[in-house]
């Protein structure tokens, strides 16, 4: 406890010393009382109570290098129990030096606390004769006293590379943001030194003229930069500095023609021509785009006699009927709103053709039909037919798309269930890709036991829910 005070009383003389300016200073300096712990590896330590710990004290220099890490030189001074043997039943008094080079991670900088990571390499001179290598790792947590004052704390872990020497430390004691002094600057009655002082300077921080109290005319129009809607370019007070080149009473920033006078009807251009359609201006809906006179100066494309503005598809030849899009199939859907543009289809069919009947009845067959090796995903040879079957009516309709759905019964552990249904969806899946159906249209995922379509208490029910489905949509 001696030695506890002896330390503190020490640092608090040191303190009074050192100036301290701000708490994230470049340099900070600690010193602490330290117990160290001589004794065999980590996972021996099992009685802390044991007469094994030693006092010390540290002194530590930090360099801050970023504002989440910090390089630091801890040197400590402390006596310790060195034992001898592996159980320590024999150990002699030591006095051991170690000096460290360690860079800390500052985990949060917050304004109360702040813990942080260490780690690096030293080296441990035991009673002066004996030097190892040692590399600490270990923890530190400041709690900010105020001032740039912190009470700091750490624990270590320092591997040794002789053996009886792997030792516990930890220390508290008082840490002190450290920085060159700055005085003051004397106030600044002109800050932006252009002789207008800040007391009338309207803009004080800011080179400015004496015609404007003190703020800056970059363009030197008369219009301070501040008002001026151009401030790089000259210009007219009553247009707040933008200019008017042409003098037409339009600036230039609101003027089509902003270097040939024209009335404002026209934008401030004069009546012309201006995209040399043939329209002129005056008659024409995009006068500046040259267009046709079928399409009043508008522009049209794809040539379909449709205006670009007003054709739904401006690069693709179409009817006016259907707002300038093609309908390919004819089928009253355009393309760009048909799921099958080659393949004519009722409209409340996304422009598809209805599947046959019989071709939905294969579809509802498969569900039951395919069967696998008992608790496998593998496929039986027996349902190759069934799922050939479907690639061909997939090959048939080639704007659907198909969902692949695993199920199976409650048999067994939900978990496993919901693998195997996942693995039997993706064997039909791969199924289906070998026989030439694009992956891009189709999709699988396992439902395991959730959603059953029978009792699966006996065993038609399991049987029934024991299936894929294979369920065919438009996008």
């Amino acid at each position: 406890m001696s030695r506890i005070l002896l330390s503190l009383v020490f640092v608090l003389l040191l303190s009074v010393s050192l100036s301290a300016q701000t708490q994230d200073a470049p340099h900070a300096f600690a010193v602490r009382y330290i117990g160290s712990n001589f004794h065999y590896p980590l996972e021996q330590v099992d009685d802390l109570s044991r007469d094994d710990f030693a006092g010390g004290i540290e002194f530590e220099y930090f360099r801050q290098l970023s504002n989440s890490f910090d390089l630091s030189f801890p040197l400590r001074l402390a006596g310790a129990k060195h034992p001898l043997n592996a159980d320590g039943s024999s150990s002699r008094d030591a006095f051991n030096v170690g000096l460290d080079a360690l860079l800390n991670f500052n985990i949060y900088k917050g304004k109360v606390f702040r813990p942080r990571l260490f780690a690096g390499v030293g080296g441990l001179l035991l009673d002066i004769d004996e030097l190892s290598m040692d590399v600490p790792l270990g923890v530190g947590l400041n709690f900010y006293l105020g001032n740039n004052t912190t009470l700091s704390s750490t624990f270590a872990y320092h591997i040794n590379n002789v053996d009886f020497r792997d030792h516990l430390q930890a220390g508290i004691g008082i840490r002190l943001a450290m920085d060159d002094y700055q005085p003051k600057e004397p106030e600044v009655m002109d800050r932006d030194g252009d002789g207008i002082i800040d007391a009338e300077d309207l803009c004080p921080d800011k080179f400015g003229t004496a015609a404007l109290n003190g703020c800056p005319d970059a363009d030197g129009d008369g219009v301070t930069d501040a008002s001026d809607r151009c401030p790089q370019t000259a210009g007219l007070a009553k247009f707040q500095g933008c200019p008017d080149t042409d003098n037409d009473g339009i600036q230039d920033v609101e003027d089509a023609c902003p270097e040939q006078a024209g009335p404002a009807e026209n934008k401030g251009c004069p009546i012309t021509d201006r995209d040399g359609d043939g329209v002129a201006d005056e008659d024409d809906e995009c006068p500046d785009e040259a267009g046709t006179v079928a399409t009043n100066g508008c522009p049209d494309r794809d040539n379909d006699g449709l205006a670009d503005k007003d054709d739904a598809c401006p690069n693709l030849v179409g009817t006016k009927e259907n707002g300038g899009c093609p309908d390919t199939d004819g089928d009253g859907l355009v393309d760009r709103l048909d799921s099958c543009p080659n393949e004519a289809g009722p409209r409340e069919n996304k422009g598809c053709p209805e599947i046959a009947q019989e071709d939905r009845e294969v579809l509802v067959e498969a569900v039951q039909a395919v069967e696998f090796e008992t608790a496998s995903a593998t496929i039986r040879p027996s349902s190759y037919a069934i799922l050939n079957q479907v690639a061909d009516i997939l090959k048939r309709y080639p704007g659907y798309k198909v969902r692949v759905n695993g199920h199976t019964d409650s048999i067994g552990s939900a978990s496993n269930n919901q693998e195997l249904s996942e693995r039997r969806a993706k064997s039909c899946y791969d199924y289906l890709i070998g026989q030439g159906i694009n992956a891009g249209r189709l999709t699988y995922k396992g439902y395991g036991e959730t959603l059953p379509i029978a009792d699966n208490r006996y065993a038609p029910g399991r049987e029934k829910n024991r299936r894929v489905e294979f369920d065919v949509y438009i996008e």
